[in-house]
Protein backbone atom coordinates (compact mmCIF):
# COMPACT_ATOMS: atom_id res chain seq x y z
CA UNK A 1 0.00 0.00 0.00
CA UNK A 2 2.80 2.53 -1.03
CA UNK A 3 -0.22 4.85 -1.30
CA UNK A 4 0.16 4.71 2.34
CA UNK A 5 -4.04 6.44 2.32
CA UNK A 6 -4.85 4.71 5.77
CA UNK A 7 -7.99 4.94 7.76
CA UNK A 8 -7.69 8.30 9.37
CA UNK A 9 -6.53 9.78 6.33
CA UNK A 10 -8.17 11.75 3.04
CA UNK A 11 -7.37 12.60 -0.23
CA UNK A 12 -9.77 14.92 -1.24
CA UNK A 13 -9.72 16.05 -5.15
CA UNK A 14 -11.77 17.02 -8.07
CA UNK A 15 -10.89 13.82 -10.09
CA UNK A 16 -10.21 10.35 -9.33
CA UNK A 17 -6.38 9.49 -8.67
CA UNK A 18 -4.85 5.71 -9.64
CA UNK A 19 -5.12 4.77 -6.03
CA UNK A 20 -9.17 4.92 -6.46
CA UNK A 21 -9.20 6.19 -3.04
CA UNK A 22 -10.13 9.98 -3.53
CA UNK A 23 -12.90 11.21 -2.18
CA UNK A 24 -14.29 13.26 -5.36
CA UNK A 25 -15.76 17.22 -4.65
CA UNK A 26 -16.50 19.79 -5.97
CA UNK A 27 -14.20 22.19 -4.01
CA UNK A 28 -11.26 20.89 -2.14
CA UNK A 29 -11.51 22.46 1.13
CA UNK A 30 -9.74 22.61 4.71
CA UNK A 31 -12.76 21.10 5.93
CA UNK A 32 -13.44 17.99 3.21
CA UNK A 33 -9.56 17.01 3.15
CA UNK A 34 -8.33 17.60 6.65
CA UNK A 35 -11.44 18.29 9.40
CA UNK A 36 -9.24 18.34 12.30
CA UNK A 37 -7.17 20.42 14.46
CA UNK A 38 -3.77 18.94 16.24
CA UNK A 39 -3.64 20.16 20.00
CA UNK A 40 -0.70 19.63 21.77
CA UNK A 41 -0.89 17.26 24.80
CA UNK A 42 1.78 16.31 27.49
CA UNK A 43 3.52 12.86 27.33
CA UNK A 44 2.95 10.61 30.77
CA UNK A 45 5.52 7.81 31.66
CA UNK A 46 4.24 5.48 33.95
CA UNK A 47 6.23 4.27 37.49
CA UNK A 48 5.91 2.01 40.27
CA UNK A 49 6.47 3.64 43.95
CA UNK A 50 5.48 2.43 47.74
CA UNK A 51 3.57 4.06 49.93
CA UNK A 52 3.72 5.16 53.88
CA UNK A 53 2.44 1.44 54.28
CA UNK A 54 4.56 -0.63 51.95
CA UNK A 55 1.70 -0.86 49.14
CA UNK A 56 3.15 -0.78 45.35
CA UNK A 57 0.99 1.52 42.73
CA UNK A 58 1.79 2.68 39.49
CA UNK A 59 2.46 6.41 39.82
CA UNK A 60 2.35 8.27 36.43
CA UNK A 61 4.76 11.45 35.97
CA UNK A 62 4.75 14.09 33.04
CA UNK A 63 7.47 14.41 30.78
CA UNK A 64 9.53 17.35 31.58
CA UNK A 65 10.13 18.20 28.04
CA UNK A 66 8.42 15.69 25.09
CA UNK A 67 5.17 16.43 24.11
CA UNK A 68 2.98 14.84 21.20
CA UNK A 69 0.28 16.61 18.88
CA UNK A 70 -3.01 14.70 19.15
CA UNK A 71 -6.61 15.40 16.81
CA UNK A 72 -9.16 16.91 18.47
CA UNK A 73 -11.68 14.90 16.18
CA UNK A 74 -10.23 11.14 17.57
CA UNK A 75 -7.88 12.14 20.10
CA UNK A 76 -5.33 10.11 19.08
CA UNK A 77 -1.29 10.72 18.45
CA UNK A 78 -0.48 12.53 15.30
CA UNK A 79 3.69 11.91 14.74
CA UNK A 80 6.20 11.50 17.16
CA UNK A 81 7.02 12.77 20.00
CA UNK A 82 8.84 16.13 20.01
CA UNK A 83 11.12 18.16 22.48
CA UNK A 84 11.61 21.98 22.94
CA UNK A 85 13.63 22.65 19.93
CA UNK A 86 10.92 21.62 17.49
CA UNK A 87 7.91 23.71 16.94
CA UNK A 88 5.14 21.86 15.24
CA UNK A 89 2.84 24.00 13.12
CA UNK A 90 -0.54 23.18 12.62
CA UNK A 91 -4.11 22.95 9.71
CA UNK A 92 -4.92 26.03 10.51
CA UNK A 93 -1.45 27.81 9.88
CA UNK A 94 -1.18 25.00 6.50
CA UNK A 95 -3.89 26.71 5.21
CA UNK A 96 -3.16 30.51 5.87
CA UNK A 97 0.01 30.07 4.33
CA UNK A 98 -1.59 28.53 0.96
CA UNK A 99 -4.42 31.83 1.34
CA UNK A 100 -1.88 34.54 2.67
CA UNK A 101 0.67 33.61 0.21
CA UNK A 102 -1.37 33.04 -3.40
CA UNK A 103 -3.05 36.52 -2.95
CA UNK A 104 -4.49 37.96 -5.26
CA UNK A 105 -3.12 35.17 -7.77
CA UNK A 106 -6.09 33.02 -9.10
CA UNK A 107 -5.92 29.05 -8.27
CA UNK A 108 -7.75 26.20 -7.97
CA UNK A 109 -6.82 23.69 -5.13
CA UNK A 110 -7.12 20.05 -7.03
CA UNK A 111 -6.02 17.60 -4.41
CA UNK A 112 -5.31 17.75 -0.72
CA UNK A 113 -5.15 15.80 2.18
CA UNK A 114 -3.31 13.67 4.38
CA UNK A 115 -1.22 10.47 4.33
CA UNK A 116 1.11 8.01 6.71
CA UNK A 117 -2.05 8.04 9.42
CA UNK A 118 -1.89 12.07 9.26
CA UNK A 119 2.01 12.70 9.36
CA UNK A 120 1.92 14.30 5.86
CA UNK A 121 -0.42 16.59 4.70
CA UNK A 122 -0.40 18.27 1.16
CA UNK A 123 -2.06 20.31 -1.16
CA UNK A 124 -1.87 20.57 -4.85
CA UNK A 125 -2.87 23.89 -6.41
CA UNK A 126 -3.15 24.68 -9.88
CA UNK A 127 -1.98 27.74 -10.73
CA UNK A 128 -3.04 28.85 -14.24
CA UNK A 129 -5.33 27.31 -17.14
CA UNK A 130 -2.28 26.31 -18.54
CA UNK A 131 -0.99 28.23 -22.24
CA UNK A 132 -0.06 27.01 -25.15
CA UNK A 133 3.53 27.01 -26.91
CA UNK A 134 3.40 25.80 -31.06
CA UNK A 135 -0.07 24.23 -30.33
CA UNK A 136 0.83 22.15 -27.33
CA UNK A 137 -0.77 22.06 -24.13
CA UNK A 138 1.22 22.68 -20.60
CA UNK A 139 -0.03 22.74 -16.94
CA UNK A 140 1.36 24.12 -13.92
CA UNK A 141 1.06 23.58 -10.19
CA UNK A 142 2.27 25.03 -6.82
CA UNK A 143 2.53 21.99 -4.01
CA UNK A 144 2.69 23.06 -0.38
CA UNK A 145 3.85 20.31 1.61
CA UNK A 146 4.18 19.70 5.73
CA UNK A 147 4.43 17.03 8.33
CA UNK A 148 3.72 16.29 12.00
CA UNK A 149 6.64 13.71 11.61
CA UNK A 150 9.42 15.81 10.84
CA UNK A 151 10.44 14.55 7.71
CA UNK A 152 9.97 17.71 5.68
CA UNK A 153 9.34 21.16 6.88
CA UNK A 154 6.61 23.83 5.78
CA UNK A 155 7.58 23.64 1.90
CA UNK A 156 5.98 25.37 -1.34
CA UNK A 157 7.20 23.60 -4.50
CA UNK A 158 6.34 24.33 -8.35
CA UNK A 159 6.02 21.30 -10.02
CA UNK A 160 4.20 19.93 -13.10
CA UNK A 161 2.18 17.01 -11.71
CA UNK A 162 -0.86 16.64 -8.99
CA UNK A 163 0.27 15.24 -5.47
CA UNK A 164 -2.63 12.67 -4.16
CA UNK A 165 -0.86 9.94 -2.09
CA UNK A 166 2.38 9.49 -0.41
CA UNK A 167 4.34 8.39 -3.11
CA UNK A 168 3.48 11.88 -5.05
CA UNK A 169 4.42 13.20 -1.70
CA UNK A 170 8.11 12.35 -1.56
CA UNK A 171 8.43 12.45 -5.23
CA UNK A 172 7.61 16.05 -4.67
CA UNK A 173 10.35 16.51 -2.14
CA UNK A 174 12.78 15.39 -4.17
CA UNK A 175 11.46 17.46 -7.63
CA UNK A 176 10.26 20.53 -9.49
CA UNK A 177 11.49 24.27 -7.74
CA UNK A 178 11.84 24.84 -4.78
CA UNK A 179 9.99 28.29 -3.66
CA UNK A 180 10.49 28.33 0.26
CA UNK A 181 10.32 26.19 2.93
CA UNK A 182 9.53 27.34 6.98
CA UNK A 183 11.55 25.09 9.24
CA UNK A 184 10.14 23.81 12.67
CA UNK A 185 11.91 25.90 15.13
CA UNK A 186 11.29 28.37 17.39
CA UNK A 187 11.52 30.21 14.58
CA UNK A 188 8.33 29.06 12.55
CA UNK A 189 5.90 31.96 12.97
CA UNK A 190 8.88 34.33 11.27
CA UNK A 191 9.88 31.18 8.83
CA UNK A 192 5.98 30.85 7.95
CA UNK A 193 5.87 34.78 6.96
CA UNK A 194 9.03 34.50 4.78
CA UNK A 195 7.19 31.36 2.88
CA UNK A 196 4.19 33.37 2.61
CA UNK A 197 6.35 35.74 0.81
CA UNK A 198 7.68 33.64 -1.26
CA UNK A 199 4.87 31.89 -2.49
CA UNK A 200 3.26 35.58 -3.48
CA UNK A 201 6.40 36.55 -5.39
CA UNK A 202 6.66 33.26 -7.03
CA UNK A 203 3.24 32.83 -7.77
CA UNK A 204 1.61 33.73 -11.48
CA UNK A 205 5.36 33.00 -12.84
CA UNK A 206 5.14 30.46 -14.70
CA UNK A 207 5.35 32.53 -17.82
CA UNK A 208 9.23 31.52 -17.24
CA UNK A 209 8.40 28.25 -18.21
CA UNK A 210 6.40 29.15 -21.02
CA UNK A 211 9.11 31.75 -22.26
CA UNK A 212 11.91 28.68 -22.21
CA UNK A 213 9.34 26.73 -24.09
CA UNK A 214 9.04 29.28 -26.69
CA UNK A 215 12.96 30.14 -27.09
CA UNK A 216 13.20 26.26 -27.97
CA UNK A 217 11.02 26.56 -30.22
CA UNK A 218 12.79 29.00 -32.49
CA UNK A 219 15.97 26.70 -31.99
CA UNK A 220 17.09 24.49 -35.15
CA UNK A 221 17.61 20.83 -33.88
CA UNK A 222 18.25 17.86 -36.24
CA UNK A 223 16.89 14.19 -35.00
CA UNK A 224 20.52 12.96 -33.84
CA UNK A 225 20.76 16.18 -31.57
CA UNK A 226 17.55 15.42 -30.39
CA UNK A 227 18.62 11.28 -29.59
CA UNK A 228 22.11 12.24 -27.81
CA UNK A 229 20.20 15.01 -25.77
CA UNK A 230 17.11 12.64 -24.32
CA UNK A 231 19.95 9.59 -23.87
CA UNK A 232 21.96 12.47 -22.07
CA UNK A 233 19.38 13.21 -19.47
CA UNK A 234 18.18 9.36 -19.08
CA UNK A 235 21.72 8.14 -18.73
CA UNK A 236 23.10 10.97 -16.55
CA UNK A 237 23.84 8.53 -14.13
CA UNK A 238 25.69 6.29 -16.06
CA UNK A 239 29.34 5.49 -16.86
CA UNK A 240 28.63 3.95 -20.37
CA UNK A 241 25.40 3.23 -22.21
CA UNK A 242 23.24 0.45 -22.35
CA UNK A 243 21.14 -1.14 -24.99
CA UNK A 244 18.24 -0.23 -23.33
CA UNK A 245 19.27 3.73 -23.20
CA UNK A 246 19.72 3.07 -27.41
CA UNK A 247 16.64 1.95 -28.20
CA UNK A 248 14.76 4.71 -25.85
CA UNK A 249 16.86 7.05 -27.36
CA UNK A 250 15.40 5.70 -30.77
CA UNK A 251 11.91 5.46 -30.05
CA UNK A 252 12.21 9.14 -28.91
CA UNK A 253 13.97 9.80 -32.25
CA UNK A 254 10.86 8.84 -33.98
CA UNK A 255 8.48 10.94 -31.80
CA UNK A 256 11.04 13.66 -32.11
CA UNK A 257 9.29 13.98 -35.96
CA UNK A 258 6.35 11.62 -35.17
CA UNK A 259 4.95 12.58 -32.22
CA UNK A 260 2.00 14.36 -31.10
CA UNK A 261 2.20 18.18 -32.39
CA UNK A 262 6.07 17.54 -33.43
CA UNK A 263 7.60 18.89 -36.23
CA UNK A 264 10.95 16.68 -36.34
CA UNK A 265 12.79 20.17 -36.78
CA UNK A 266 12.98 22.24 -33.40
CA UNK A 267 14.30 21.42 -29.41
CA UNK A 268 10.77 21.63 -28.30
CA UNK A 269 10.09 18.75 -30.61
CA UNK A 270 13.17 16.92 -28.49
CA UNK A 271 11.44 17.91 -25.37
CA UNK A 272 7.73 16.92 -25.86
CA UNK A 273 9.21 14.03 -27.23
CA UNK A 274 10.78 12.77 -24.31
CA UNK A 275 8.01 13.83 -22.38
CA UNK A 276 5.62 11.73 -24.30
CA UNK A 277 7.78 8.35 -23.51
CA UNK A 278 8.17 8.88 -20.19
CA UNK A 279 4.17 9.69 -20.08
CA UNK A 280 3.24 6.83 -21.72
CA UNK A 281 5.98 4.32 -22.95
CA UNK A 282 8.98 3.83 -20.25
CA UNK A 283 7.52 1.47 -17.69
CA UNK A 284 7.91 -2.15 -18.81
CA UNK A 285 5.79 -3.02 -16.44
CA UNK A 286 2.83 -5.34 -16.64
CA UNK A 287 0.99 -4.19 -13.70
CA UNK A 288 -1.90 -2.19 -13.97
CA UNK A 289 -0.94 1.91 -13.54
CA UNK A 290 2.50 1.16 -13.55
CA UNK A 291 2.62 3.75 -16.52
CA UNK A 292 1.04 5.99 -14.66
CA UNK A 293 2.54 5.51 -11.46
CA UNK A 294 6.22 6.10 -13.23
CA UNK A 295 4.89 9.21 -15.04
CA UNK A 296 3.11 11.11 -12.20
CA UNK A 297 6.01 10.24 -9.49
CA UNK A 298 8.44 7.32 -10.14
CA UNK A 299 11.39 7.61 -12.33
CA UNK A 300 9.63 9.45 -15.43
CA UNK A 301 8.17 12.24 -12.90
CA UNK A 302 11.64 12.61 -12.18
CA UNK A 303 13.36 12.29 -15.33
CA UNK A 304 10.56 15.23 -16.95
CA UNK A 305 11.03 17.58 -13.82
CA UNK A 306 15.33 17.48 -14.38
CA UNK A 307 14.79 17.57 -18.00
CA UNK A 308 12.64 20.94 -17.70
CA UNK A 309 14.52 22.08 -14.91
CA UNK A 310 17.99 22.11 -16.77
CA UNK A 311 16.57 22.44 -20.73
CA UNK A 312 18.51 25.56 -21.33
CA UNK A 313 21.65 25.41 -19.24
CA UNK A 314 22.71 21.44 -19.67
CA UNK A 315 21.40 21.00 -23.54
CA UNK A 316 25.35 21.13 -25.01
CA UNK A 317 26.63 18.98 -21.85
CA UNK A 318 23.45 16.27 -22.39
CA UNK A 319 23.94 16.19 -26.33
CA UNK A 320 27.65 15.67 -25.43
CA UNK A 321 26.89 12.76 -22.76
CA UNK A 322 24.61 11.24 -24.76
CA UNK A 323 26.46 10.85 -27.67
CA UNK A 324 29.32 9.51 -25.62
CA UNK A 325 27.09 7.06 -24.02
CA UNK A 326 25.30 5.87 -27.28
CA UNK A 327 28.89 5.25 -28.90
CA UNK A 328 29.99 3.23 -25.85
CA UNK A 329 26.94 1.23 -26.46
CA UNK A 330 27.49 0.44 -30.16
CA UNK A 331 31.62 -0.26 -29.29
CA UNK A 332 30.07 -2.75 -26.58
CA UNK A 333 27.99 -4.05 -29.03
CA UNK A 334 30.63 -4.98 -31.93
Amino acid sequence: MAHLIKERDIQAGLNQAWHNLTTIVDEVKQDNSMPFEVVESPIYYKKQEQDYFGVTRDVYVEDPEFKILLANDDWLPIGDPYGSSYQPSSIKMFWEVIKKGMGQTPYQIVSAGTVDNRRKLFASLKVTEGFEVAGRKFEDFITVLDSFDKTTALTARYLNFCTVCNNTFMASMTSGKEIGKAKHTQMLEVNVARLIDAIDDFAGTSNLFQSMLERAYEKECSRDEAKAWAAGVQGRNMEKGTNALVQKAARIGELFESGRGNEGRTRLDAFQALTEFETHESSNRKEAGAQNYSSNWGASALTKTIAAQRFEIDWDTNVKRGNKLLESAVALAN
